[in-house]
């Protein structure tokens, strides 16, 4: 079989190749899911064939197994390469039946430990190496540069995705203030490897009411698809896959101790879809080849993110006919992580200046998408089951979005704080553009007053109480003593009853009984005055009334008239924290200025208004 290198594989070749002439060791970082075994496979076609021998190093069976099969695709000629454990090679009686290796490649490289793996760089001292992992960081933050002396990092996650090589996926967390979480933040005992301490874990993981939890999370998100559940160990395991089938689920457990051949007939059982989950104990987490995965279901906390990123990436294979992968983090790992697609410098993990270990006693901020569900008949609400909706497949957290942080919402646009964590809730609105959510503070605050957030994030500061409807630019509710009140989105202005409204050559209006009309803007209450329509001038461009001028398109603005010449006039507004801003209108041309043009002077005559205005 010939393959053909994709363009970022093409490139991470040539970048490892010209890194070869400098350096003996090179480690390649490359995203779970982008073809690291491929361009393994490349790199021994080549070498190869240029008559070198090379040794590829794992450190499970189904890795060694994968590779093997790998190489046999690519018509590589077996005499010349070896594919061992790392456990076979450490004992000191191994012996190779191939010639001295020119190439040693590790595998799955962040697993590399310098006891252990330093002694194949001391067996064969005149071998290049190369090491290939997605995730170069260890949780105890030690450095690679033991073993290798650059990292070469690909592309993020983000961009795959963006070009079609890995799927798009949406994100679904426990609520950081739900009973669970409150339990997995209380967890303070540590293994051997750092993280979290199986037995203390399974004290709150594999407990009935935990369990159905993730099977009721099942039933709303996913039920029907084809998916990976992560659990502590054997036990919790089997409990789980028991919980599913007995609700009509074909599952199956799959961990160490699963035979060889009953593990290859379960996953052909998988992959024909004769099972819908397999329920694993860090067997899956890398090697598992198997694009079909429509959801990873995590049910067991950690501190390593190397381990977070192993397990949701093995369901971002692109696949014919699935449109993206559903993660469902049941301990809440996005709280300590962020999400797959944030931002890393992989540079200083592999230094050794960040630790690859996760944080649970940082205050999180959640990115958070409160609407309750889909159109499947068995999706039950996001608030009864205690999960918040992080990312929706197409999204890329830009815009305006709603955060949790500290058990309170804000809001927060193109990634930035618009309104603080302060609400103890946030209502979508789904009529207009204008505005985004009903914002609620808490009792203790302002006896649950609620707010309007337009479609900037920006709180328009309302004070509205009981149930709160929008009609348009106005929001019904009641004041504090209970009377019906309008809130006006537009002026920002409390009403006693809902006022008429009109809109003069692009002007928001109040038509007051009278007859006179009143500007309706924000900074309409500065300048509170009222006026007959026939003392509106306007042209195409602008309005004035008396000395205050608006321009067309400009809803926010209001600018105080002080100057006019023959066909054209000076404005300037002092509402800004930052001194005057100025606008210059010509009238001849129809133009806006941000200042007065070379040349021209004011008139000292600011009474003598000679724009000529359609009345």
């Amino acid at each position: 079989m010939i393959y053909r290198l994709r363009d970022y594989q093409s490139e991470m070749l040539d970048r490892l190749l010209e890194e070869w002439g400098r350096y003996r060791g090179v480690m390649v970082q490359m995203p779970t899911g982008t073809g690291k075994t491929v361009l393994m496979a490349e790199v021994i076609r080549q070498f190869t064939e240029d008559g070198g021998a090379v040794l590829v190093v794992a450190h499970r069976r189904e890795l060694i197994e994968q590779i093997r099969q790998t190489i046999r695709a690519f018509d590589i000629d077996n005499g010349k390469v070896r594919v061992e454990s790392i456990q076979k090679l450490y004992k000191a009686d191994y012996k190779s039946d191939i010639t001295t290796p020119g190439l040693v490649i590790v595998d799955e490289a962040h697993h590399a430990l310098a006891k252990t793996y330093s002694t194949l760089w001391e067996r064969w001292p005149q071998a290049k190496f190369l090491g290939l992992t997605a995730t170069p960081c260890r949780l105890n933050g030690a450095a690679f540069t033991d073993l290798f002396e650059v990292l070469l990092q690909s592309w993020d996650i983000q961009e795959f995705i963006d070009k079609g090589w890995l799927s798009d996926f949406e994100y679904v967390s426990a609520a950081p203030e739900n009973l669970l979480m409150k339990q997995v933040g209380q967890l303070r005992k540590r293994g051997a490897d750092g993280d979290y301490q199986t037995k203390e874990m399974v004290t709150v993981m594999d407990v009935p009411e935990s369990i159905s939890h993730l099977y009721k999370t099942y039933e709303a998100f996913a039920w029907g698809k084809k998916g990976i559940v992560y659990a502590i160990d054997r036990q919790h395991a089997q409990h789980i896959a028991a919980y599913y089938q007995t609700h009509g689920v074909d599952a199956c457990v799959i961990d160490a101790r699963t035979p060889a051949m009953e593990r290859e007939q379960l996953v052909s059982d998988y992959r024909e879809d004769r099972l819908k989950v397999i329920v694993n104990v860090d067997i899956f987490s890398e090697g598992f080849d198997c694009p079909e995965v429509e959801f990873i279901q995590l049910a067991r906390p950690t501190l390593s993110l190397s381990k977070y990123l192993q397990q949701v990436g093995r369901g971002m294979r692109v696949s014919d006919g699935k449109s993206h992968v559903l993660i469902l983090d049941q301990v809440g790992l996005y709280q300590t992580f962020g999400l797959p697609t944030d931002n890393r410098d992989w540079r200083l993990t592999f230094l050794g200046k960040v630790a690859g270990k996760g944080n649970p006693d940082k205050e999180p901020i959640l990115i958070v998408d409160d609407m309750s569900g889909m159109a499947n008949p068995r999706q039950q609400s996001l608030v009864n089951l205690e999960m918040v909706r992080i990312k929706r497949r197409g999204e890329s957290n830009r815009g305006v979005e709603v955060y949790l942080q500290g058990g309170k919402y804000g809001v927060m646009n193109d990634g930035k704080v618009t309104c603080p964590p302060q609400f103890i809730q946030v209502s979508r609105l789904s009529q207009g553009n204008n505005y985004f959510a009903i914002g609620m503070y808490p009792y203790y605050m302002y006896k649950n007053r609620q707010t309007v957030i337009d479609s900037r994030g920006v709180d328009l500061k309302a004070s509205l109480y009981g149930r709160v409807t929008q009609e348009g630019d106005f929001f019904r509710g009641s004041d504090s003593r209970g009377d019906t009140v309008y809130f006006d989105g537009i002026g920002r202005t409390i009403y006693k009853a809902k006022p008429k409204t009109m809109t003069f050559h692009h002007v928001d209006l109040i038509a007051k009984d009278n007859g006179r009309l009143v500007l309706r803007r924000l900074a309409a209450s500065l300048m509170a005055f009222e006026f007959r329509k026939d003392e509106i001038l306007y042209n195409d461009s602008i309005v004035i009334v008396r000395d205050m001028l608006m321009v067309k398109g400009d809803k926010e603005h209001i600018y105080k008239v002080i100057g006019y010449l023959d066909n054209s006039v000076l404005a300037a507004s002092n509402w800004k924290k930052n001194g005057f801003q100025q606008i210059f209108y010509d009238g001849r041309l129809g133009v806006n200025y941000q200042r007065i043009p070379d040349g021209l002077k004011l008139s000292p005559n600011y009474q003598a208004l000679h724009l000529r205005f359609a009345q």
